[in-house]
């Protein structure tokens, strides 16, 4: 007898009924008459980040906004703000609330707890393959929460434990 087995997405299929506006018959069709191939090249990039070591801190590189000289000054100047915890250092760069994901494109998915539950996962799935790949000798935590280091909702961030 031949058995048949689905490994479901990460992302399940029961969220597109969650969904205000459908574009298509299911979440992949959707996407298809949702976004260009700039946009599935942009969301790429946020699943899957630049992240930068400094002196064995782990940041998103796009977080933390520094190179060269300038990125172990800046270090510097967290470990004196933050008392050379690295966690709460990592935690703070890190920090990126789910609100400011969406800046320039507000929907009423940002209201569903339901929608904005299953973007925590696949963030947290995509961040903690990324770092894993790159650091398999770290711990590298990637979490959500809510109001993590001063941001405003649900929040993601990154740290090595």
């Amino acid at each position: 007898m031949t058995r048949v087995t689905i490994h479901e997405s990460i992302v399940k299929n029961k969220i597109f009924e969650e969904f205000q506006i459908r574009k298509g018959i299911s979440l992949f069709n959707h996407s298809a008459n949702s976004c260009s191939i700039e946009d599935f090249l942009a969301v790429s990039y946020v699943l899957c980040p630049d992240l930068i070591e400094v002196n064995g801190y782990i940041f998103i590189a796009d977080f933390f906004m520094e190179e060269g000289d300038a990125a172990f000054e800046k270090v510097k100047r967290l470990e004196l703000q933050f008392n050379n915890n690295k966690k709460d250092i990592q935690q703070w760069v890190n920090s990126w609330s789910f609100a400011d994901f969406f800046i320039g494109n507000v929907t009423e998915g940002l209201d569903n707890s339901k929608i904005l539950e299953q973007f925590g996962e696949v963030i947290v799935y995509h961040w903690s393959r990324r770092a894993k790949e790159i650091f398999p000798e770290k711990n590298i935590i990637v979490e959500v929460g809510n109001e993590i280091m001063g941001e405003l909702g649900l929040t993601v961030t990154l740290y090595e434990k």
